[in-house]
């Protein structure tokens, strides 16, 4: 990436970190997906229960893999679970030492944006486990709330409905339909504007473009 680029993100990152302490978050800059996979490595220490909330951004820094060779008992769901077994999987991961998911957005005035299928992922956000983190690339800025949820809507859920296969109307046309299909992956919004009071929540922004 250009320099000039790369300082500008990292200055809007900065900013953006501010904005979340001001709502209460703890919030990073790291100017590295590695850096930001090291600091969950550290906080994941000590062989702690981690579960995670099937993030493209948590695999494309590969820590799923990498928590496990560090002896953390790793928690999540995986295909051709049945619907009994996926129930038990999420609580247990919701009740984790160490909770890892990504927003599908993050606004400029320190709001997180959430937007799920079955909504698991939004209730361990907002109280359960033990400690939240929650990484972001650049990608995921948005300049407000209503910009968060168009990004939600019109970029991450294509692209995770296309890496799911789901024949929804949006795959089609390139943009939210807001369908009534049972195959549909927005079905849940969480907006965090603050920190929930009961809950420890740390936000990873990275200055490189990770997941959707």
């Amino acid at each position: 990436m250009d320099a000039n680029k790369t300082a500008f993100n990292l200055k809007t990152l900065e900013n953006t970190a501010a904005a979340l302490r001001r709502n209460r978050f703890e919030a990073q800059v790291h100017a590295t997906g590695e850096g930001a996979a090291a600091a969950v490595l550290a906080l994941a220490a000590g062989g702690k229960r981690v579960g995670l909330g099937g993030s493209m951004t948590v695999e494309a820094l590969g820590l799923p893999g990498k928590l496990a060779a560090a002896g953390c008992a790793v928690v999540t769901h995986k295909p051709g679970m049945a619907p009994q077994e996926r129930r038990e999987v999420w609580l247990a991961a919701q009740a984790a030492d160490l909770y890892l998911a990504s927003p599908q957005a993050v606004t400029l005035d320190g709001k997180l944006v959430f937007v799920d299928a079955n909504g698991n992922r939004g209730a361990a956000v907002i109280y359960g486990p033990r400690k939240i983190v929650l990484i972001a690339g650049v990608n995921k800025l948005a300049r407000d709330q209503e910009a968060g949820l168009w990004r939600a809507r019109n970029v991450a859920a294509i692209a995770n409905n296309l890496r799911l296969k789901k024949d929804n109307p949006c795959v089609r046309t390139g943009r939210c339909e807001d369908c009534a299909s049972p195959a549909r992956i927005c079905n849940a919004v969480t907006l965090l504007w603050k920190k929930p009071s009961q809950s420890d929540v740390l936000v990873l922004l990275v200055n490189e473009e990770l997941g959707y």
